[in-house]
């Protein structure tokens, strides 16, 4: 199967300074794929160069096809203001700029877009109310819909559930494995407990990739891939972090 994506030997850092060594990574249609590791490990620098923000000093990034297809990108809740003087709808129509550019005017076809993702993910009753008035879990959805409402080829997650409640994170977990029937998905995350049974592949960033494409790890590949014992504890229960799962769409 040819990858949506694939990086190649790529090393990168900042002022001279490696921050990700010889990474390799395919992504695939029906990925749904976990990044973890440590806090300066590099995951937001891969997600970066992914993303086409940043050049490798070496190796390559390559999409199928050639160009950047349509990318779905929610950033991390803590950067987003939410004191902007903007309403849920409005925050949503954003993402249908890249539909039609900056300086066309709105279509019906934008409104339609912006009133079905709104349905899908539960936020039509919210539409009119300003950001600001809005829980934390009613606003991640609506970065997750200002995501999807562009009608992404692949959707990525910077630490989607860092500032939500437990029940927040199941719903927004079960949220994410019903987008990944449709379209990959790709999560950078310091907790992958909350999604546990949905994600397929991890990809474990530490200077280097280790990657791990039966969404199952041992002790031994998380003390290499963190560079200190590691403990898989959930409730004080010592518990297999994954399971096994069928191909995209299979029940």
């Amino acid at each position: 199967m040819v990858p949506l994506l694939q990086l190649q030997d790529v090393t990168f850092g900042y002022d001279r300074e490696p921050v990700l060594r010889d990474v390799n990574l395919q992504i695939h249609d029906c990925d749904f794929l976990a990044i973890i590791g440590p806090n300066g490990g590099g995951k937001t620098t891969l997600l970066r160069l992914i993303l086409g923000l940043e050049t490798p000093w070496s190796g390559r990034v390559h999409w199928a096809g050639g160009g950047l297809p349509r990318i779905g990108y929610v950033p991390q809740f803590s950067t987003f203001d939410r004191n902007f003087p903007l309403r849920l709808r409005e925050t949503v129509m954003m993402g249908r700029i890249g539909h039609r550019g900056w300086l066309r005017r709105r279509t019906r076809a934008d409104g339609e877009a912006v009133d079905r993702v709104l349905t899908d993910l539960g936020l039509a009753a919210f539409a009119e109310q300003p950001i600001a008035d809005l829980s934390g879990g009613q606003l991640q959805r609506a970065l997750i819909a200002r995501a999807m409402v562009c009608e992404p080829e692949i959707l990525f997650l910077d630490e989607p559930t860092a500032s939500v409640d437990a029940e927040t994170r199941g719903t927004l977990a079960n949220l994410l494995a019903e987008l990944n029937r449709q379209i990959p998905v790709v999560v950078v995350t310091h907790d992958v407990t909350a999604m546990a049974v949905h994600v397929k592949q991890i990809a474990c960033v530490n200077r280097r990739l280790f990657y791990h494409g039966s969404g199952q790890l041992s002790h031994s590949q998380l003390e290499e891939a963190y560079g200190c014992p590691v403990e898989l504890i959930a409730h004080g229960v010592p518990h297999r972090l994954l399971h096994a799962h069928d191909e995209c769409g299979n029940e």
